[in-house]
Order: structure tokens, then C-alpha cells, then sequence
């Protein structure tokens, strides 16, 4: 597998994206990557001619967010300094003009980002509050891992990680990379299966899951549980608690399952809790 050297953090100077940062440089730390800093500026436009970009505008947007650049990457790196970590991190300030999504899909592909880290504001227990419309698009298009930082999620190492397996062909081979991406912090890997229709089946199809890595465990602990809900989230929700998970794992298809579960319609209340990241794995097509 491919090592992280490279991680893409996009900002909209807000205090939870602050406060992710700290998170991300943390990471960054750990895996001896570099951050490329992200920041996205709307154009202006003419009132009376909209296909015209406003240049002067645009311009004066531009220049002020290079000082809050610059501002932002102080504050993140004091911060992490007092708790002794990020000092020596490089960081690359990067400005696009465009829309959020599309620039940072584009930027991550286009700089070739191992992982993009990104902020979240959380309200309540409510998955569609946490996870706003910008941070939904980039984890149903990018091409990268995405780990998702809750406003409140609380740095620190990772002890306990949970991968919320659906029993795809494909497991076998995100567990193992699963396993590579955590080595720096050698937790106990939890995966787990939800098994909505009781069926003896799918029960014993992940105890064959488990067999598979039986005698080829990678450098962490791993164990395989079956667990029992109403709905996936709220099982997942409750067996994170349970066992004091710092980061959850899950899997997106390509065709958006992960982007499916955060809709209102298939969510009646948050999968996780708001201080415990998410790290989301694009399938490959």
C-alpha cells in the first residue's frame, strides 16, 4: 500500500476547521507527511453581466485570504507546539477560485493527496448536522481516503478503531489496507458486521471473513464481531460507545453507499459520536 506523505486539508477559516487542523497536523506528525492547506474562494461576479468574474473583487478576496492563511497555519502550529507535536511539519498553502467540491476533488487528484483530513460542524446527535453538504460531496468524489474530524472529536491516539463491514468481495483487502494505514498507532481493530435480517448465513460468512486473517494478522489486534439492530447506524453507534472507539472505519462503494447513509430519509440519529472521526474508504471501481 501506498504510504501517506501527502494530506490534503481544505479550510474555511472557521473555528471547527481550526480546531481539525490541530487534528490534521497531529496526523501528519505521525505519518512524517506534509499538508497541503486548502482554501477555496468564491468569485464575484458583475450584477449586470454574471459570466463575468469580478476581478477586482475576486482579487481583494484573494489577498485577504493569504493573511488568514498565514494566521490559520500560526495558530494551528502554537497549538500543537503547547501539546508537542506538528512543529515540524511542512505545510503548502494552496488557493483555488471555484466551487468547494470540485476544487478539492480536483486538487487531491491533481496533487496526487494520499488522504484528504477535514473539519465538521456537529450539533446534537443528528448525522446530517454533522456532516455538512461540502464535506458530503468530497467523501461520495474522492478518489482518496477521507477522514472526517466532528467539531468536538478529541485528539488523541488511537487505542480502538472499529470497520463497519457490509460483507462485500472487498473486505478482505480494506481490512489489510485498513491494518497498513493504522500502523503508526497499533490499535485493536474491531470489525464488525450488522446483521439485519438474522440470517445464519451472513453470520457465519463473517466468521469465514474472520478465519481469512486468523493466522495473517497485520501489526494490530483484530477481532471480528457480529452485532445486532434496528438499523445499522444505531448499532454501530452503540458498540462505538461500548468500546470507546477513537475512529470508525467505513467503506464507500462507488456508487455513494456511505453518501446514501448520511441522508435524512435512511437516518434516524447519528452512527457515531460527535467527538469520534470517521475515516471513509472509496471502493475502487
Amino acid at each position: 500500500m501506498k504510504e501517506i506523505t501527502t494530506i490534503l486539508f481544505p479550510t474555511d477559516f472557521s473555528e471547527s476547521a481550526q480546531h481539525a487542523f490541530k487534528y490534521c497536523l497531529w496526523l501528519a506528525d505521525k505519518y512524517n507527511a506534509h499538508i497541503r492547506l486548502l482554501h477555496v474562494i468564491y468569485p464575484e461576479y458583475e450584477a449586470m453581466d454574471l459570466p463575468v468574474v469580478a476581478t477586482q473583487a475576486t482579487r481583494a478576496k484573494i489577498n485577504a485570504a493569504k493573511e488568514a492563511l498565514q494566521a490559520f497555519i500560526d495558530m494551528g502550529k502554537a497549538q500543537g507546539k503547547a501539546e508537542g507535536f506538528g512543529e515540524a511539519v511542512e505545510i503548502i498553502t494552496d488557493l483555488e477560485i471555484g466551487g468547494p467540491v470540485n476544487a478539492i476533488v480536483q486538487v487531491a487528484e491533481r496533487d496526487g493527496a494520499d488522504l484528504i483530513v477535514m473539519g465538521t460542524r456537529g450539533e446534537h446527535n443528528a448525522l446530517e448536522r454533522t456532516f455538512g453538504s461540502v464535506t458530503t460531496g468530497v467523501v461520495g468524489r474522492s478518489r482518496c481516503p477521507v477522514w472526517v474530524v466532528p467539531e468536538y472529536a478529541v485528539k488523541r491516539d488511537i487505542h480502538v478503531a472499529v470497520y463497519a463491514s457490509n460483507l462485500a468481495d472487498c473486505d478482505p483487502y480494506y481490512i489489510w489496507k485498513v491494518g497498513k494505514m493504522l500502523e503508526p498507532f497499533s490499535p485493536v481493530l474491531h470489525c464488525v458486521h450488522v446483521n439485519m435480517d438474522g440470517s445464519v448465513e451472513r453470520v457465519l460468512d463473517f466468521a469465514d471473513l474472520g478465519a481469512i486473517f486468523a493466522q495473517k494478522v497485520p501489526t494490530l489486534q483484530i477481532n471480528f464481531q457480529t452485532l445486532e439492530g434496528d438499523t445499522v447506524t444505531e448499532a454501530i453507534e452503540e458498540f462505538a460507545d461500548n468500546y470507546d472507539a477513537d475512529l470508525v472505519i467505513m467503506l464507500s462503494p462507488h456508487y455513494g453507499w456511505v453518501e446514501g447513509l448520511f441522508h435524512r430519509s435512511q437516518t434516524r440519529k447519528m452512527a457515531l459520536h460527535t467527538r469520534v472521526p470517521l475515516l471513509v474508504l472509496k471502493e475502487k471501481e
